[in-house]
């Protein structure tokens, strides 16, 4: 009996199951705060006072330096389904800039930026680096504490 019950529970447990429904992947709504940045293989430093994005869930965006009191603005628009996912930084209409073209990794509480600031146009980084002699930008943040 004791060796039909372990081949029984053998046979339970090593039995395939429903798959379990696929995860969204984790957002970016929410408010980050700047930690660090490397554009060109330089460190860059975090501007005095801090700084700080808010992504909503309704596409808009805000970039926030806190000593200067800066704001921007604008819109923001993602496809997690790529690998790696996307992100089109899009300013205002007023702006009259180009939408900047990126890629981003969240990890637990981290958010990884990557973007191409160069004057060649909007093209969108593949990896997450920004060696010396590009005008790649990789900015690492945080998720704002409640």
């Amino acid at each position: 009996m004791y060796s039909s019950l372990l081949v029984g529970l053998t046979l339970a447990v090593g039995a395939p199951g429903k798959e379990s429904p696929a995860k969204d992947p984790p957002s970016i709504v929410g408010e980050w705060v700047g930690e660090k940045a490397v554009a060109g293989g330089k460190e860059q430093p975090v501007p005095a006072g801090g700084i700080t994005f808010t992504f909503t869930a309704d596409g808009k965006m805000t970039v926030k330096e806190g000593a200067r009191d800066k704001t921007d603005t604008g819109a923001y628009k993602t496809d997690a389904k790529k690998d790696p996912a996307e992100i089109d930084i899009i300013p205002p209409e007023d702006k009259k800039e180009p939408t900047v073209l990126g890629i981003y990794k969240v990890d637990g509480d981290t958010l990884t930026l990557c973007f191409a600031r160069g004057k060649a146009g909007p093209a969108r980084p593949s990896k997450f680096e920004a060696p010396e002699g590009t005008d790649a930008i990789v900015i690492t943040l945080k998720r704002a504490k409640k």
